[in-house]
């Protein structure tokens, strides 16, 4: 009888359950990253603290730190992903163990699903079929954006990293996080042939 008790629970579908911050996040940025975002260490660099959920869904959008659906446009994620020795890369060099890449491509399933904390979930998003496929084929994500100089028609610079072309809007995101929605017709030529095609 105890035999037959065991299989039932295998005969009954699977129930696929999307990821939470509490439960499957959280505790990767409190193994890693808490030296400098916690309450626990008493470090909140940047204003960022892991492992209070409350805060996180309080920062969730603020200078598109996380932006529910949308991991390529979500700053935690990005510098998660960038290689060490990048300037934005988190956590900075010699300060702390690198998430694994199995830990960042949780993070950034987590985004995608909607970035659920404390029971709110904002939209769901998709990957891009060919980072699906890149990530299946070779078990790894394609390169996150990288900043560069961007030029308007007035000759005016700024350093920034393109997160997507929206129709006839590139947008971009500042060193300090803040994302900005250019119109493409006031780049330069030479900044509007380095957009993809």
């Amino acid at each position: 009888m105890k035999a037959f008790t065991l299989l039932i629970p295998c005969l009954l579908p699977l129930t696929v359950v999307a990821l939470d911050y509490e439960r499957d996040i959280m505790p990767i940025f409190e193994k890693k990253c808490a030296d400098c975002h916690s309450r626990a260490s008493g470090e909140s660099k940047g204003g960022l603290i892991l492992d209070d959920p409350e805060h996180l869904l309080g920062r969730l959008e603020k200078n598109s730190l996380v932006v529910p659906g949308d991991w390529d446009a979500s700053y935690l994620f990005i510098t998660l992903y960038r290689p060490e020795d990048d300037e934005e890369a988190m956590p900075p060099k010699g300060k702390g163990e690198r998430l694994t890449p199995e830990e960042v491509a949780l993070v950034q399933k987590w985004i995608t699903e909607g970035a659920s904390i404390l029971g709110e979930r904002g939209a769901k998003g998709e990957m891009p079929e060919a980072a699906e496929a890149m990530e299946k084929e070779t078990g790894a994500l394609p390169e996150a954006p990288s900043p560069k100089a961007w030029t308007n028609r007035e000759g005016k610079r700024i350093i920034a990293t393109l997160l997507k072309v929206e129709g006839e809007v590139a947008v971009l995101r500042l060193a300090n996080g803040a994302v900005h929605r250019y119109p493409i017709a006031n780049l330069s030529d030479e900044s509007r042939t380095a957009l993809p095609k």
